[in-house]
């Protein structure tokens, strides 16, 4: 499930971003490698919210840095 869930969010920010200059990996960081302003991160948790069906808690934001963080965090939240 980790996989599937990682390959759906690199394949939802490869379409964001819509930039072949810029390498999304799941090490990519989010605000810094992605530049993704605190609104498309908060819009981009949204979205994966209403994909999965689930809720991101708020606490769990702080331990989303990365790529691989987020599809951690969501696979989590999505087995529980």
């Amino acid at each position: 499930m980790y996989q599937e869930i990682l390959q759906n969010i690199i394949n939802y920010w490869k379409n964001i971003i819509d930039d072949d200059a810029i390498d999304i990996t799941p090490q990519s960081n989010l605000m810094d490698d992605l530049s993704l302003s605190s609104v498309e991160m908060l819009n981009s948790l949204l979205m994966l919210e209403d994909t999965y069906g689930v809720v991101i808690p708020e606490k769990s934001l702080r331990h989303m840095v990365t790529i691989e963080d987020v599809a951690r965090v969501l696979t989590e939240i999505v087995q529980k």
